[in-house]
């Protein structure tokens, strides 16, 4: 007798399980941003103009070596992976 859509396989559990996982995480990025920013607002020298140009200059800087490291390690740009 099948169930349809609510018949899951062992693939289809794991999958909602780690959807589920993921949304956990998306709500404790946030909460961690929000802890970290107000950290931040609380000290005088991050608030100051030269504090701003210093977080600004290493969130740009630690963007693009990660953006550059998922690149190289998922294949070049433009290219299909295997099994696409």
């Amino acid at each position: 007798m099948a169930l349809g859509a609510w018949d899951l396989s062992d693939q289809g559990r794991t999958m909602k399980k780690i959807i589920w996982l993921e949304m956990v995480l998306i709500g404790a990025s946030i909460l961690i941003f929000r802890s970290v920013w107000t950290f931040l607002d609380s000290m005088p020298w991050a608030s100051g103009g030269v504090g701003l140009a210093v977080l600004l200059i290493v969130g740009v800087v630690a963007t693009c070596v990660a953006l550059r490291s998922i690149e190289a390690l998922s294949g070049k740009k433009g290219e299909k992976t295997e099994g696409e």
